[in-house]
């Protein structure tokens, strides 16, 4: 017999009862082959078999159950499907226990029923088959998946180390003044970033910047917000800002130059060397930082546009005289998120209480937020201080 042929294996000793059998099979659709012992069963068996029927089981001479045994060894899903009268009922039993997929009580009451029952347990084979190669290809993807997943996280680490070795010392004193932040980053990259360094002319410029969207995409605006800064420093004099504002407009334009798909929101100051006086611009930082001192707290003007979004964008610059003791607390609005108030106003409410109740530093803040004990959030969260003990 060809190797190639697909002919479904009908084993039995009474030739009248295979020929009936091997009848109500004519129409099934397969070749069909009578085999009347078991060597020749075990000899024409081969992988491309679509089934096996064992008629009358009972039958001495021929061991179904080694059949079936030895069939299975070689082949683990074909069906095998038994025929018996029912004076051999009990032969079934040990038999399904074997590994016989089907059965049918002989004689049957319409011989359909056996071409039926021939072509459910060939489809469901097909069906089995169909299955594995699924879960073997989605085993093989997850395992794709799951190196790729490793390989980015190995990479977002990384970057998370580059993105953590670009913030500014925490804490950093100058001229009395210290400065403190934290970033709960909602992935491993974040796009809040702080900032703060001396002017060649001694002053203090800070700020306090949220790149839309999180992850990688607003991590790489951070990087380049690091360069502004280095520019800042090395370039302040020749660049002819002459205030806050103008900063903002100038780090607009830098932003635009660059094509970016992200836009970001900053709060910028400027202290003057004697640690007096504040100057500050908003585009769009909300919430809005947080000014207080012994006379209370109170949130300063918001403003402004984002940055990165419209070139013809201006920003205006305020001052506020710094007592000799005071601080500026500024949140990115991430922090809402794990707040429990409902309504915003609520929210902002209980922010400015806390700093007015002397929540001047990050590690105080954390703590009355729970930061602490937070281990994923849904947005980035930062918080950033500026204050004087007095």
């Amino acid at each position: 017999m060809s190797v190639g042929r697909k002919e479904v294996l009908v084993v039995g000793e009474a030739a009248g009862t295979l020929g009936q059998v091997q009848g109500a099979l004519a129409g099934s659709g397969y070749d069909i082959e009578l085999v009347s012992s078991e060597e020749d069963c075990l000899g024409r068996f081969h992988d491309t078999v679509p089934a096996i029927v064992f008629v009358e089981t009972g039958a001495a001479s021929i061991d179904a159950a080694h059949v079936i045994a030895t069939i299975r060894e070689r082949e683990a899903e074909i069906p095998v499907v038994l025929m018996a009268r029912a004076t051999e009922a009990a032969t079934l039993v040990p038999l399904m226990s074997q590994g016989a997929t089907d059965y049918l009580i002989f004689p049957v009451p319409d011989e359909s029923l056996i071409a039926y029952a021939l072509r459910r347990n060939i489809e469901r084979r097909r069906e089995t088959r169909k299955r594995k190669r699924a879960e073997r290809e989605l085993k093989k993807l997850n395992k794709t998946l799951l190196e790729s997943l490793q390989v980015l996280e190995q990479d977002q680490q990384a970057g998370s180390r580059v993105q953590q070795g670009m913030m500014p010392e925490s804490p950093f004193e100058c001229e009395g003044i210290t400065l403190t932040h934290l970033i709960v980053p909602s992935l491993i990259l974040s796009g809040d970033f702080i900032d703060y360094f001396e002017l060649p002319d001694h002053r203090l410029l800070f700020y306090f910047a949220d790149v839309s969207g999180h992850g990688t995409s607003g991590a790489i605006v951070t990087v380049l917000l690091k360069s502004l800064s280095g520019r800042l420093y090395n370039e302040f004099e020749e660049l002819g800002l002459e205030d806050a504002g103008q900063i903002l407009v100038w780090i607009n334009r830098e932003l635009l130059a660059c094509g970016l798909e992200q836009h970001v929101t900053m709060f910028l100051g400027v202290v003057d060397h004697h640690g007096k006086r504040l100057q500050y611009a908003n585009a769009a930082q909300f919430p809005p930082s947080i000014f207080s001192t012994a006379e209370g707290a109170r949130y300063l003007e918001m403003g402004g546009l984002p940055l990165g979004i419209y070139p013809t964008a201006r920003y205006q610059s305020h001052e506020l005289e710094l007592p000799a003791a005071f601080a500026l607390v500024m949140f990115s609005d991430g922090v809402f998120e794990i707040m429990p108030e409902e309504k915003l106003s609520a929210k902002e409410e209980r922010l400015r209480s806390l700093v007015e109740c002397g929540c001047r530093d990050v590690d105080s803040i954390a703590d009355h937020l729970g930061l602490s004990q937070v281990t994923e959030v849904p947005d980035d969260i930062a918080v950033f201080t500026v204050a004087r003990a007095g």
